[in-house]
């Protein structure tokens, strides 16, 4: 945990701290309960309230100031409900590409490259974007008022360049679709409907991988595993079939300048990727809505929790098809 702790109460029985998350207060709870250490972490402006148990994972006693590991239920999870069809789909996507405003927007700023077709100019334009506009989510959200990369631009440079997930992969796959990439603003979404802390991401065909890829603005980061990067579907597959530590990230990873730990992300995806939505229709003043999202989530969460959307499937293909 990267903040003061302003207070700390500690009994046999109870512990209780008080500390700031960019600048708003946080509370951390533990009691003994039948001989484990229980609790609950409180952020109150954001109306969050998650549970705690703390498990012992090392005897040595130099063992590591700060350990992650991917929490055995999300990986419990993603196994029980990964039931999906492959088979030929339908043709749903609609893209707006090489929009001449928004590129003449976007190279004036400085995001730019000089070969325009292949997965390192892709490589080269994150880079970029991530330079200009940098990830808060806590403090800061995207535009909601005005759609398109422009707006989302302008509004990320009033709040110091900075903006929520949602808004920098909107702004990154406006980028790429003024580039002539097929870009997907895709949310990753958490098994409980309950649980808000989604994430935002992109995805885009790649030529030369005859496939979708995935990117995370946020942390101007890609998954590899066996030197290929990887979709969030693969993604998910790879943590099923327990390759988590087979999977890598680019060198280039990094939060707002800052390293990027692989089994903190790998923790927080394997908890996000039960429903995947995205927008059907792709373009400056189109958004992701009921009517204009396609969802793909197992066979068995094809029910009334399933996210709604105009097209919801378990069929990959469906998701993915017109990108090829």
């Amino acid at each position: 945990m990267h903040n003061d702790v302003s207070k700390a109460v500690i009994t046999d029985t109870d512990a209780d701290f008080e500390f700031e998350i960019n600048n708003m207060p946080s509370y951390i709870h533990f009691s003994v309960q039948d001989d484990s250490w229980q609790g609950t972490f409180e952020l109150p402006s954001l109306s969050m309230k998650k549970s705690l148990v703390i498990k012992k994972i090392s005897d040595e006693p130099d063992f590591c100031d700060h350990y992650i590991t991917i929490p055995e239920v999300n990986i419990q999870n993603l196994k029980k409900h990964n039931e999906y069809i492959n088979e030929k789909g339908k043709n749903l996507f609609e893209y707006e590409l090489n929009n001449p405003e928004v590129l003449s927007y976007i190279k004036e700023l400085g995001i730019e490259t000089e070969n325009h077709h292949d997965f390192a100019a892709i490589c080269a334009l994150m880079n970029k974007t991530c330079q200009l506009i940098h990830h808060d989510g806590v403090n800061k959200v995207h535009d909601r008022v005005n759609r398109g990369t422009i707006a989302q631009i302008k509004h990320a440079q009033a709040q110091e360049n900075m903006t929520n997930c949602r808004g920098v992969a909107i702004i990154f796959c406006g980028v790429l679709r003024a580039y002539g990439f097929k870009a997907n603003v895709v949310e990753c979404r958490p098994l409980d409907p309950s649980d808000k802390d989604l994430h935002a991401v992109c995805e885009v065909y790649v030529e030369e991988y005859q496939k979708t890829v995935l990117l995370d603005p946020s942390n101007n980061l890609i998954y590899y595993l066996e030197d290929q990067p990887l979709s969030l579907i693969e993604l998910k597959e790879a943590l099923v079939h327990d390759r988590q530590n087979d999977i890598t990230i680019n060198p280039e990873a990094s939060h707002n300048g800052n390293e990027v730990d692989i089994v903190d992300m790998l923790a927080y995806m394997s908890k996000n990727l039960f429903y995947l939505r995205k927008a059907i229709h792709s373009d400056e003043v189109s958004e992701m809505a009921e009517t204009n999202s396609i969802c793909l989530t197992s066979k068995d969460l094809l029910n009334d929790t399933c996210p709604k959307s105009a097209y919801c499937t378990c069929n990959i293909q469906d998701f993915y098809l017109s990108e090829e």
